[in-house]
C-alpha cells in the first residue's frame, strides 16, 4: 500500500512503511519511519500532517530529477488542507475510497508541466488542478489539457475514464458548451474549497464501476508516455536545442522515427568518412513523421554544422519561421534580455529554407558551392519538372537535376536526403519520385540509399523511383529503416492512413473493416452547423480545430467556405495556424489571441496547399463536388462558373485524389466530414452525386451525426 509523490514517470517517490524502493527514498526516510504501519493509502494521506508532506516536497525538490519551484511548495501549504479535507469526506461517505491512491506533482513529459494531484479512484483517473486565492483563472483549459495528454499519450490511461477537476475560489473561465460528449474525458468539474468533498463523492459515484479491474498505481506511475510532437512544436523545440522525444518513453511510432534518424546519421558519417556522394530516399505513410525525421537529423550534433533543411512547401516554411520568431522573442523577454522581432527574423531565417530559392541561388552560378554538404529536401516528390521550371522562367531541367548538379560541386563528399510522401503530388508541375530516378542517370557518381518501398518490384506510381527497373544495380542499397510504417499523427484514431487509402481506392468493404477496428473513426454531417458544433464540442484544453476544403471545391462558396486562389494567396495563414480564437489566461498580452483569422474560429477553410505537412487536433473536411462517388468510382469534376464538367485528364484526376488524401490525413485527434445537402433549387450543385458520396462514406464505416447547436 502506497502514497506517492510523483517524480519522473516510472521513477516516483514511493512511500511505503515496509520498505523504500523509489529512487528518492533516502530523502524520505524520516516520513517513512513515522508513517502508521497500517491503513490504506488515501487514509494515510488524510492522516498525515501538512508540515510533514511539505517537508518531503521540499526535500524531493533538492534532487535534479524532481524540480519544484519554491513558490510551488508554498502554494501547497495553502492547497493541501483543502485537498486532504475533501479526501477525508470522500472516505467517510464512500468507505472503499480508503483504498484509492493519490500522486502529487505528477509530471507530463514534453509539456514540461505537472498535474497538482492525480487521484486513482478504482478504475477512474481524476486529474486535479488547485488554485489559491480568488483571482480569475484559466484552470479549466489547463486541466483539460492534462487530461488529453493522459488519454492520448499515457499507455496505462488509455481507455480509462478521466475526470478533470479544478479546485478554486476564484472565477473559472469556462471551456464552453460541448454538445458532443467525449467518451473518455468527462466534462471538467469545478469545486470551491468548501465543496471538494462533494465533488469527489459525486465523481466517484457517477463514474466508478465497483467490479471493474482497479488501476494498479505502481504500474500506472511507471507507465510509458508516448508523446509525438506536432511538427510546429517540434521545430520550436529543436531550434531551442532541446530533445524532440522524451528519453525512456519509447513507443512504436517513436522507435520508427529514431531508427530512421539514426540510419540517416550513419549514412552521412559513412559518406563523410569515405568521400561519397550519397542520395537517400525516406518514405512513409501519411502522418508517419518524415518531416520530423528530417528536422531531427539536421539538428543532431553529428550533422548540425554541415546541414540545412529545405522545403518546397511555402506555407510550412512561413508558419514554422513565424512560430520560431514568436518563441525567440517570448523567451528573450522572459530572460530579461529582449530581442526585437527583426533580430529574431534574421536569427531563424536559415533554420528552414525554401528549396526553390536555394536551387535558384546556386544553379545559375556554375561555380557557386553551397556552404552545407548535407541537404534535407522535404516533400521531394513535389520537386518541379522541367516544364514547370520553364513556365517559371527557370532553367529547362527538372528541380531534381538542379539539386544534384549543385550538390555535385562539392569536391569530396555530399549527401542529399529526399523525404518522400507517396500519393501526395497535388499540383501541376510536381514531377513525382520517378523524376529523381531520371535525373540520377546524369550523375553516375552518386550512390543511392533508398527505402525498399521505392525499389520493390511491386512499387507503382508515386512510389516508383526507376520506371524501367534498377539502372544502377551496383550503386543502390535498400535501407529498411528509411521507410516509416507507423502513423503518429492520428493519436486517437490509429490506422487512419490505411482507412483513407481504402476509401480513395473505392474499396468500401476494406474501409469499413478498418473503421470497425478504430476507436475513434471519422464521423459525417450533412449540415455545416452540425460540423462546427461537433468541432467546438470536441475541443478541450488548448487544442486547435479547423475547417479544410479542396482548392477546386468552388461551390462551397454557397456555404460560406471560400476556396478561390486570390483569397487564399493573400490570407495570413500563420495566424490561422498559430493564433488563438479566444484567450482567458491571466496576464496574457493578447497579442496573438482573440483573432477571427485563427483556425479554431471555424470561419476560414484551409486547402491542401496550406495544410500539407502540417496538422490540427480536430479537422472538419468540407467535401465539394470536385470529387464525388458516381457509378461506383471516384469522378473528378471542374466548375466553369455555371456548372460542373467531367475532368478526363488522368494526371489531373490523380492530383485531385491526392489532394483529398492530404485533407483526410491532417487530424491528430478526430475528423468530421461535412457533405453538403444543398437547396434543391440550386442547379449549380451536384445533388445526387453528393448524396451518393455521403452514402459511400457511410458504407466505409463513417457514422452520421445530427446534433447541431444554434450559433
Amino acid at each position: 500500500m502506497y502514497l506517492r509523490l510523483a517524480g519522473a514517470p516510472g521513477s516516483s517517490l514511493l512511500l511505503c512503511p515496509e520498505k523504500g524502493t523509489g529512487p528518492f527514498c533516502t530523502y524520505l526516510a524520516s516520513w517513512l519511519r513515522c508513517l502508521p504501519s497500517i491503513g490504506p493509502p488515501l487514509h494515510r494521506f488524510v492522516q498525515e500532517s501538512v508540515s510533514s508532506i511539505l517537508g518531503d516536497l521540499a526535500v524531493a525538490n533538492g534532487s535534479a530529477k524532481f524540480q519544484l519551484a519554491p513558490e510551488a511548495v508554498e502554494a501547497w501549504r495553502l492547497q493541501l488542507p483543502t485537498l486532504m479535507n475533501g479526501c477525508a469526506e470522500l472516505i467517510a461517505s464512500v468507505p472503499r475510497a480508503a483504498d484509492y491512491e493519490i500522486l502529487l506533482e505528477y509530471p507530463i513529459p514534453r509539456v514540461g508541466k505537472r498535474i497538482d494531484a492525480v487521484l486513482l479512484m478504482n478504475d477512474v483517473i481524476v486529474a486535479i488542478e488547485t488554485k489559491t486565492g480568488h483571482a480569475p483563472t484559466a484552470a479549466e483549459r489547463q486541466v483539460d489539457d492534462y487530461a488529453i495528454y493522459l488519454a492520448c499519450f499515457h499507455e496505462p490511461s488509455a481507455k480509462r475514464i478521466i475526470v478533470p477537476l479544478v479546485i478554486s475560489d476564484g472565477h473559472i473561465a469556462s471551456g464552453g458548451i460541448r454538445p458532443f460528449a467525449d467518451e473518455v474525458i468527462r466534462p471538467c468539474r469545478i469545486a470551491s474549497s468548501k465543496d471538494v468533498g462533494r465533488a469527489l463523492i459525486s465523481t466517484e459515484r457517477e463514474n466508478c464501476t465497483s467490479d471493474a479491474d482497479p488501476i494498479n498505481a505502481e504500474a500506472w506511475d511507471k507507465g510509458r508516455f508516448r508523446p509525438i510532437p506536432p511538427i510546429i512544436e517540434a521545430a520550436v523545440k529543436l531550434y531551442s536545442e532541446m530533445e524532440v522525444f522524451e528519453i525512456g518513453h519509447a513507443c512504436a511510432a517513436q522507435e520508427d522515427l529514431d531508427r530512421a534518424t539514426s540510419a540517416l546519421v550513419e549514412a552521412v558519417i559513412e559518406a563523410r568518412t569515405n568521400g561519397k556522394k550519397l542520395i537517400c530516399f525516406v518514405t512513409g505513410v501519411p502522418g508517419a513523421g518524415k518531416t520530423l525525421v528530417g528536422l531531427n537529423a539536421v539538428h543532431r550534433k553529428e550533422l548540425r554544422d554541415d546541414s540545412a533543411f529545405l522545403s518546397g512547401n511555402g506555407p510550412l516554411v512561413k508558419i514554422i519561421r513565424e512560430a520560431l520568431i514568436r518563441d525567440v522573442t517570448q523567451r528573450s523577454r522572459s530572460s530579461g534580455k529582449p530581442v526585437t522581432r527583426r533580430a529574431a527574423e534574421i536569427s531563424v531565417q536559415s533554420f528552414v529554407q525554401s528549396v526553390h530559392r536555394f536551387a535558384d541561388e546556386h544553379y545559375h552560378e556554375s561555380d557557386s558551392i553551397p556552404a552545407q554538404r548535407v541537404i534535407v529536401f522535404d516533400e521531394a516528390q513535389r520537386a518541379w519538372d522541367a516544364e514547370q521550371n520553364k513556365r517559371a522562367k527557370r532553367p529547362e531541367v527538372s528541380e531534381a537535376h538542379m539539386m544534384l548538379d549543385v550538390m555535385s560541386r562539392h569536391g569530396e563528399w555530399a549527401v542529399l536526403v529526399c523525404l518522400i510522401g507517396g500519393g501526395q503530388e497535388i499540383n501541376r508541375g510536381e514531377a513525382g519520385l520517378a523524376e529523381w530516378g531520371t535525373a540520377l542517370r546524369s550523375f553516375p557518381e552518386w550512390q543511392v540509399y533508398a527505402s525498399p518501398e521505392v525499389l520493390a518490384k511491386k512499387a507503382e506510381g508515386p512510389f516508383l523511383l526507376f520506371r524501367e527497373g534498377d539502372p544502377f544495380p551496383n550503386r543502390i542499397k535498400a535501407v529498411p529503416q528509411f521507410h516509416l510504417e507507423v502513423s503518429n499523427r492520428s493519436i486517437r484514431a490509429e490506422h487512419m492512413s490505411e482507412w483513407v487509402d481504402a476509401v480513395l481506392n473505392g474499396n468500401h468493404n476494406v474501409a469499413k473493416q478498418i473503421a470497425t477496428g478504430m476507436e475513434y473513426p471519422p464521423v459525417l454531417a450533412r449540415r455545416l452547423a452540425t460540423a462546427r458544433a461537433w468541432l467546438q464540442g470536441k475541443r478541450r484544453g488548448f487544442t486547435r480545430a479547423g475547417l479544410v476544403a479542396s482548392a477546386s471545391a468552388s461551390r462551397l462558396r454557397a456555404d460560406g467556405i471560400e476556396t478561390a486562389f486570390g483569397f487564399h494567396r493573400d490570407f495570413e495563414w500563420e495566424r490561422w495556424f498559430l493564433d488563438r480564437d479566444t484567450c482567458d489566461e491571466v496576464g496574457c498580452d493578447h497579442k496573438h489571441c482573440h483573432d477571427v483569422r485563427a483556425s479554431s474560429r471555424l470561419e476560414v477553410a484551409a486547402t491542401q496547399f496550406e495544410v500539407q505537412g502540417l496538422e490540427l487536433d480536430w479537422v472538419g473536411l468540407c467535401w465539394g463536388e470536385d470529387l464525388v462517388w458516381a457509378e461506383n468510382k471516384w469522378a473528378s469534376l471542374n466548375f466553369n462558373g455555371k456548372g460542373w464538367k467531367p475532368n478526363n485528364n488522368k494526371r489531373k484526376h490523380q492530383f485531385r485524389v491526392n489532394g483529398y488524401r492530404v485533407l483526410l490525413t491532417r487530424a491528430r485527434q478526430g475528423m468530421i466530414l461535412y457533405i453538403p445537402e444543398p437547396n434543391a433549387e440550386d442547379t449549380s450543385r451536384m445533388h445526387q452525386e453528393l448524396a451518393s458520396t455521403s452514402q459511400f462514406l457511410i458504407d466505409c464505416g463513417v457514422q452520421e451525426v445530427h446534433i447541431s447547436q444554434p450559433k
